[in-house]
């Protein structure tokens, strides 16, 4: 990359070498490389943390505020790439998603699809993972019917254990050498509908701890 400001090569740095100019950001650059930190799924965490703070400290568009336009554009530019590549990598099941995407493989609301396929070829849903599903919503439905909270609540426990079961299986593929990426597609799958399940389980039970009157101070 050639710096805007001195016309001397800046090469990826946030910073010219030569000037000290801000330099916009790389639109191709993925997220792990923004943040400066090494492309695995085992992320460190304070690591993570630290070069955030860090780099939101530098890019903040307020310490350019008085620069030239092309600076605060750059600034702002930065700022908003830094911060969609923290919110991503800081949460497991999105940097999972992420680091598929990077080897061609989308986890979407359709179950997910391969890019490298000419047409976007949905991944196929097990018939067990889907049966499974069912049953859980049937339990779901019932626990609710019945204003039970107590089974919505065990409900509830089930499936986070069941979630965090597959993310310790997504975490193993990645681990392997190479990744067991077809594995880590099919388990991120299971983990959309765990995670839809829980979010459905989570207002039904508000609900209910609620009662119908919608306030749980309201005398009967």
């Amino acid at each position: 990359m050639i710096c805007w400001s001195c016309q001397k090569a800046a090469g990826d740095a946030v910073f010219c070498p030569a000037c000290g100019a801000v330099q916009p950001p790389d639109p191709r650059a993925d997220y792990f490389r923004v943040l400066g930190i090494p492309c695995v799924f085992a992320v460190d965490l304070a690591v993570l943390e630290q070069r955030y703070k860090e780099l939101t400290k530098l890019l903040h568009p307020d310490r350019f505020a008085r620069a030239e336009p092309r600076a605060r554009r750059a600034s702002l530019e930065r700022s908003v790439q830094l911060n969609a590549a923290w919110r991503c990598l800081r949460d497991p099941i999105r940097r999972a998603e992420y680091l598929l995407s990077l080897h061609g493989i989308d986890i979407g609301e359709r179950a997910g699809s391969s890019r490298e396929a000419s047409e976007h070829a949905t991944l196929p849903v097990p018939p067990v993972m889907l049966m499974e599903v069912l049953e859980l919503r049937e339990a779901l439905a019932a626990s609710h019917a019945a204003k039970d909270v107590h089974e919505t609540e065990a409900l509830i426990a089930k499936v986070r254990g069941r979630l965090d079961a597959v993310m310790q299986d997504v975490a193993t593929g990645f681990a392997a050498s190479p990744p067991e990426l077809s594995t880590i597609a099919a388990r991120l799958v299971a983990v959309r509908y765990y995670r839809r399940f829980l979010d459905e389980a989570r207002i039904l039970w508000e609900q209910d701890a609620l009662g119908p009157a919608g306030d749980p101070g309201r005398a009967g």
